[in-house]
């Protein structure tokens, strides 16, 4: 009688280790998606701005809002410097840097902007919008994979 006992009690022991580290897991994830959250929104912020720049011809003045959530980004990866915030950041300003000049119509007429150099710009803002989203999809994939 004795060892089916201590096989029970052994067998009890190891099923209730298993579920106890199983729920000190679940537990570690929740307060990493707890922890991550709001990171994971402010890039569906970002992808929000990113939609509404796609619609125009982005100069200085429509990029204040991108401005800010492009500092709130910074923080982020401040806070978690193992994500892949900073390439989010890095694409940003390469998209500042492409943004059309102010009254660029008024240049335009004037010659003082050939159309070759408005298209080139509008080229690069394409390209750096398509590359913001990206980023912020690998690091809310990555936030994806921490938290489930």
């Amino acid at each position: 009688m004795m060892p089916w006992t201590a096989a029970i009690g052994l067998v009890t022991f190891l099923v209730t280790t298993y579920f106890s580290v199983e729920q000190l897991r679940k537990r570690k994830k929740a307060a990493e998606a707890q922890r991550l959250k709001p990171d994971y929104d402010l890039l569906d912020e970002v992808v929000v701005v990113l939609g509404k720049l796609e619609a125009l011809p982005a100069q200085k003045a429509d990029l204040a809002l991108l401005t800010e959530l492009r500092s709130r980004v910074k923080q982020a990866e401040r806070r978690s410097p193992d994500l892949l915030f900073a390439e989010i950041v890095a694409r940003i300003d390469i998209f500042q840097k492409a943004v059309l000049p102010d009254c660029f119509g008024k240049k335009l007429t004037s010659k003082r902007v050939t159309l070759d150099e408005l298209l080139e710009l509008s080229r690069k803002q394409g390209a750096a919008l398509t590359d913001i989203r990206a980023a912020c999809d690998a690091v809310q994939l990555e936030i994806d994979r921490r938290t489930t």
